[in-house]
């Protein structure tokens, strides 16, 4: 998977828009397209990234 800088980075929120202070908070990296299957249905979509350090991970959905 290759990582590159967003074209249009953005805030990263909570749920309630409480803004995550985490690094700047700054959603800056995406990945390219991946496949996934979930539930038999095949999705392609591209993933945001923001560097964890210690943490697993943190998903969002562009519908959240």
């Amino acid at each position: 998977m290759i990582c590159r800088e967003k074209e249009h980075p953005y805030l990263l929120v909570m749920i309630l828009k409480d803004l995550i202070n985490y690094r700047g908070g700054i959603i800056n990296i995406e990945i390219g397209l991946v496949s996934i299957r979930i539930k038999g249905r095949i999705i392609i979509i591209n993933f945001d990234i923001i560097l964890l350090g210690n943490n697993k991970a943190v998903l969002r959905m562009s519908w959240l």
